[in-house]
């Protein structure tokens, strides 16, 4: 009876998430990748092509289990952020990964852009409700929620470091509050209504 294949293709999967959010495309090597798999290169490529192609569907299937993971409700963007944040702490890989697609594949992913015409969508039609600011067309909205959902992850190791009594991979206890705040005041609809 031959080997699943289904199995197989999971364990490239897990591993190519594990390299690429380590060492980005350039500095991922798929010897590393097979080894981890306990599969050989000729199955990766079979599978999945090149390493390019590769990471493409890692970044894009990371992006689209994260959008799964955090229900969207354009009326609630402070609670999707705050939902998102904690994802994001509890799969840091996750934002490495997408850091490394922003630097070394710098191209729209179909099923992202997808995904994000769906959200930007529901914020015009909220914003067409008056319940949320117009302040920001729908794309800046977003993109302005999204930075502030990793902010502190962003941020440079020197400046978190200069907060005082907390680890700097970890952002400070009340930092979560305070980005929820922060997404409110961004969104929160201030024109008087009729």
């Amino acid at each position: 009876m031959p080997p699943d294949a289904s199995q197989t293709k999971r364990r490239i999967l897990d591993a190519a998430s594990k390299e690429f959010a380590r060492y980005g495309l350039a500095g991922a090597r798929v010897d590393r990748i097979a080894a981890n798999a306990k599969a050989n290169k000729r199955s990766l490529y079979v599978h999945f092509g090149t390493k390019e192609e590769l990471f493409d569907l890692v970044v894009a299937q990371t992006l689209l289990e994260l959008a799964d993971a955090a229900s969207f409700d354009a009326a609630a963007l402070p609670q999707y952020a705050g939902a998102l944040f904690d994802i994001l702490q509890d799969r840091p890989d996750a934002a490495r990964l997408t850091t490394w697609a922003l630097l070394e594949r710098p191209q729209p992913i179909e099923a992202e852009v997808d995904s994000y015409r769906m959200k930007i969508a529901a914020i015009l039609e909220e914003q067409s409700r008056g319940t949320l600011s117009t302040a920001h067309d729908a794309v800046s909205l977003l993109a302005m929620v999204l930075a502030l959902v990793t902010s502190w992850t962003n941020a440079s190791w020197s400046l978190r470091a200069l907060h005082e009594g907390t680890d700097p991979a970890m952002p400070p206890a009340d930092f979560r509050a305070k980005m929820i705040a922060a997404v409110e005041a961004l969104t929160r609809n201030t024109a008087p209504s009729d």
